[in-house]
């Protein structure tokens, strides 16, 4: 882009330069941007270019011509096609040095020209200020015109809103002076706040005049003023509407002669050469006399934050990050969501409010990045205050702009200060950070204990994400790529080469997008540099791309055809599936949305819905009401029907407040077919995100619930773990100590509910003391079904009700809604499906091991068990040693009575489950012995076997009938007895 600036001006008409609004027509970008990279560049602007074309002219003729006439000159030069009066003809012709043509030739005009070299020469002055070349550009040229007009420069008033910059301009304007060489480098720079001293006149006269001996009570020595201070400098008055009229009187001397007097001084007039740069955020119209506001001949406007383009809003939010990031000294990652609240909040006070409300932002990052040891800095929706958050709000209004502006998080590191990773520059280095960023992303899953099924689910999403968000951006960057940009970066031949597959997808998919082009070039350019390498290029979630995007797979398969039949390069059917991902992405700016339902008891999701509906003024979300009296049975029919009524194609997100409503989500599903996923404790800032976020763009339901999780409350909130039907449920007794409160209710709790709690597990936790109390229950997530938490404290997690020590007590019968959230909580499934029960097929084709009396170690069964699943196929290999991996990560026994060994579904090739009944039991966990083993080989689609067996297994009758059987029909029959 630069380079095309540069060719165009180059080429120009010098009689008629272009304009930045010419220029940004033929460069399709914004008048903005091109007056950005003109300064970049070091260029005039077109009346500049067009005054040093016409110089030159001029001093071409004087050369060849000494004796010529100015009315000559001018003829010449109106033949040539410039424009020029008499009057700026004589102006140029006045300051030329016709003795020494060749020191003219050098040096310009010693008064215009050299005036513009002088500007040319001190943009560093200003270009720390955003928006010089946009919508600061008069104003900075008003600056510099007031500085360097002589012999001394004018006195200036700067008027704008608070925080809009005006003392960063007065700074501007002396460095520029300095730059200019209209001051010496030792002249000074004084800044005086009027405000400071505005309730006491007298020492703010004092304080700018200085005052001699006894002229007011505790005058005891002479004193030298600031405008003494300043002599041969510049003074800045800030806030100036707070100078007394008298003070603004003692002014007038000064401005009209350059004198002035001590106050008390009746005779001496002293001397100052001070030039005044005053600001006030006041109309001055009303809050300065007329006679001082005649005397100021130069008037500056800032525009306020508001008024100003969300470009230079993104730079100045930039640039605050950036000096947060240098200041802490740590690399820090802000994430896209919190670039967009800043673009789009209230910002009242202007750049002064958005710089601290950053700075209070980045407090809150860095204490959690010094707390937990984190490598880099990480900024989160969380960080942020509520009103900034609001911004969100917005982005229905600003999307394209938004999209046009920014797409992925940004990066900043210390040593670089304020320079970011720009944006043009990530358009070509995501590629490159692709695969790097898949592999990263695989060891974090992995080593949250996820298996293979689920990381690649998780990854693959992702990918698709941010392949979108690649082309989304390409499309609407405010400035375009161009080939010749683009070829810069990979070379013209890939650009050929993406090109030339690029026609074979349009014959069969029609007219593609010409920005695909790009995102083909650049995918591609990383994709060999890595083969050249040697490093092997993976695709987690290759065969659910093959399905899921069949038809695009499918032509991406012969671009890669083309590629290795013409230009002999191998590419892996891996890439074969990312390219099918850009396909696929440049055709989805019309697919569905995310579906919400906010389901609640009584009314109250309804009205939340409504608030979000009208903030967003939208009709997406969708509302479920259960009351108290109704069975769950009944609400979960009904609720199928909105969800399917929700879906868009894209899965729906289901927020609940409480109860059985937190389990129908995995029953729907598993009906319907439909992804839903569940989270509780809504409140309406979760429905106003989540709806605000479903209607964005190539949101996936994955995506929307990591972001809902991430919204910032009272206390922090996790998301409850899927109800896991192989852990043991567990109620958490919470207090400060985790002792006195917390025991307490337990103790109360086994007494109202007596035997109904045999089976739940009850696990203290203390808000104070040695652990983190989040850290805490996170560890309790991973390993029990947490169904409730009682306490005198609440933790505030999502998905997990809470019932407190006063409500507990306060209907000590049983029977209170504390003892129907319990009931429900403790058996949802059971509530819900116990009419509908049916033997799942792979329950029914189940093998049976009858062990009798000979004696097995565990290592033993094990093996013997897992031999017959490989013989027959029905795993793959490495299964044996996946399921005794598992095992060393821990051992669950189902009612202490029945053992569950597992590997990955990645191994299984058919869905099997094994079970193995012994008389003389095996030792199995924790020194417990157990009589039946059931092995599982389930692939993803298997847990409705894993539900039967749980529910059959937790029944003591169905235990005792296994136990006693003595043939396989007996035992078979156990498992299905009454399941009807």
């Amino acid at each position: 882009m630069r380079e095309k600036i540069q060719n165009l001006i180059a080429e120009e008409n010098h009689n008629e330069p272009y304009t930045d609004t010419e220029l940004c027509k033929q460069l399709l970008v914004s008048r903005e941007y091109v007056t950005l990279l003109r300064k970049e560049l070091k260029i005039l602007d077109s009346r500049e270019r067009k005054q040093e074309y016409i110089c030159k002219e001029i001093r071409s003729m004087l050369s060849d011509h000494k004796a010529i006439s100015n009315l000559e000159i001018q003829n010449m030069l109106q033949k040539q096609g410039y424009s020029i009066s008499s009057y700026l003809l004589h102006k140029y012709m006045k300051n030329i040095k016709l003795r020494n043509i060749h020191a003219d030739l050098i040096g310009g005009l010693p008064k215009e020209s050299s005036l513009l070299e002088t500007v040319e020469k001190s943009y560093h002055a200003f270009e720390n200020l955003v928006g010089t070349g946009g919508s600061l550009h008069t104003q900075i040229q008003q600056a510099k015109a007031t500085m360097l007009y002589p012999p001394h420069g004018l006195h200036c008033l700067i008027v704008g809103e608070t925080g809009v910059g005006k003392s960063e301009l007065a700074e501007a304007m002396y460095r520029f002076s300095i730059e200019a060489e209209c001051l010496p480098q030792t002249a000074p720079f004084t800044i005086f706040n009027c405000a400071d001293y505005a309730e006491n006149s007298q020492l703010l006269i004092t304080q700018l005049f200085g005052c001699v001996k006894g002229a007011y009570t505790g005058a005891v020595t002479e004193r030298r003023g600031l405008i003494e201070q300043t002599d041969g400098g510049i003074l800045f008055l800030d806030e100036v509407h707070r100078l007394s009229s008298e003070g603004q009187e003692m002014l007038f001397q000064l401005i009209d002669k350059g004198h002035f007097r001590r106050l008390g001084e009746a005779d001496a007039v002293r001397q100052a050469n001070v030039q005044l740069i005053a600001a006030t955020t006041e109309n001055i119209e009303t809050s300065l006399l007329i006679t001082f506001k005649r005397r100021i001949p130069m008037l500056i406007n800032i525009p306020s934050l508001v008024d100003r383009p969300l470009i230079e809003r993104l730079q100045l939010i930039q640039r605050f990050f950036g000096y947060e990031s240098a200041r802490m000294n740590a690399p820090m990652q802000v994430a896209l969501d919190v670039i967009k609240a800043y673009l789009l909040y209230e910002c009242k006070g202007n750049i002064g409010q958005l710089k601290s409300d950053i700075q209070v932002t980045c407090a809150k990052s860095f204490l959690s990045y010094v707390t937990k040891k984190e490598k880099i800095v990480k900024v989160d929706l969380p960080n942020l205050s509520l009103y900034v958050k609001k911004g969100l709000l917005r982005i229905q209004s600003n999307r394209q702009e938004l999209d046009a502006l920014v797409w992925k998080d940004f990066h900043f590191e210390p040593k670089l200060c304020q320079e970011p990773i720009s944006m043009e520059d990530d358009v070509y280095s995501f590629p490159k950070e692709f695969y790097g960023y898949i592999e990263q992303r695989h060891t974090t899953y992995a080593s949250q204990g996820m298996d293979v099924q689920q990381i690649k689910q998780l990854i693959g999403d992702e990918i698709e994400q941010k392949l979108q968000n690649v082309i989304t951006h390409i499309k609407h960057r405010l400035t375009p790529l161009t080939l010749a940009e683009v070829s810069k970066v990979v070379g013209n031949e890939v650009i050929y080469l993406a090109q030339d597959i690029l026609r074979v997808a349009e014959n069969e998919l029609g007219k593609l997008d010409e920005s695909l082009v790009y995102c083909l070039a650049i995918h591609l350019n990383a994709t060999f540099t890595r083969i050249s390498q040697g490093t092997k290029i993976i695709n987690p979630n290759l065969e659910d791309i093959k399905k899921k995007f069949h038809v695009e797979y499918a032509v991406a398969a012969k671009m890669v055809n083309v590629i290795r039949e013409k230009y002999q390069i191998d590419l892996p059917d891996d890439e074969i599936s990312y390219i099918a991902l850009y396909l696929h992405g440049n055709e989805r700016e019309d697919e569905g949305n995310v579906g919400i339902v906010v389901a609640t008891h009584g009314n109250v999701g309804s009205n939340m819905l409504e608030i979000a509906h009208k903030l967003l003024n939208v009709t997406h979300g969708k509302s479920f009401n259960m009351s108290f009296e109704e069975s769950p049975h009944d609400a979960l029919e009904r609720l199928m029907t909105v969800i399917v009524s929700a879906d868009e194609g894209k899965g729906v997100l289901i927020m609940v407040d409480l109860g059985s409503l937190l389990t129908f989500g995995e029953i729907i599903q598993t009906r319907t077919k439909i992804n839903v996923e569940t989270i509780g404790r809504v409140d309406t800032m979760m429905v106003i995100e989540a709806l605000r976020r479903s209607i964005l763009p190539g949101t996936h339901l994955t995506e929307l619930i990591s972001d809902i999780e991430k919204l910032n409350y009272i206390f922090p909130k996790m998301r409850a773990q899927p109800q896991n039907i192989l852990r043991q449920k567990a109620i958490i007794t919470i207090c400060f100590t985790g002792e006195g409160v917390a025991l307490y209710c337990q103790e109360q709790m086994k007494k109202m509910f007596g035997d109904r709690l045999q089976n739940i597990a009850f696990l203290n936790v203390g808000m104070i003391g040695r652990h983190d109390i989040y850290k805490q229950i996170q560890q309790i997530l991973m390993q029990y079904d947490v169904i409730a938490m009682v306490g005198s404290v609440d933790p505030q997690i999502q998905g997990i009700p809470y019932i407190s020590m006063s409500e507990l007590l306060s209907q000590p019968d049983g029977n209170s809604s504390v003892a129907y959230l319990l009931n429900e909580a403790m058996n949802p499934v059971v509530l819900i499906e116990q009419k509908q029960v049916t033997v799942p097929a792979v329950v029914k084709k189940m093998k049976i091991l009858m062990l009798d009396n000979v004696h097995y170690t565990k290592t033993e069964i094990l093996k013997k068990m897992c031999t017959i699943l490989m013989e027959e196929k029905y795993v793959k290999q490495g299964y044996t040693e996946a399921v005794f991996a598992r095992e060393k990560m821990g051992s669950y026994l189902i009612n202490e009575k029945v053992a569950l060994p597992h590997a990955d579904s990645s191994y299984v090739n058919e869905s099997i489950i094994i079970l193995a009944k012994s008389n003389t039991g095996i030792t199995w966990a924790d020194k417990k012995s157990t009589k039946i083993i059931c092995l599982l080989g389930l692939d993803i689609n298997g847990k409705d076997g894993v539900r039967y067996l749980y529910q059959r297994f937790q029944n003591d009758e169905v235990i005792q009938k296994i136990e006693e059987a003595v043939t396989e029909a007996e035992l078979r029959e156990a498992l299905i007895y009454n399941a009807n």
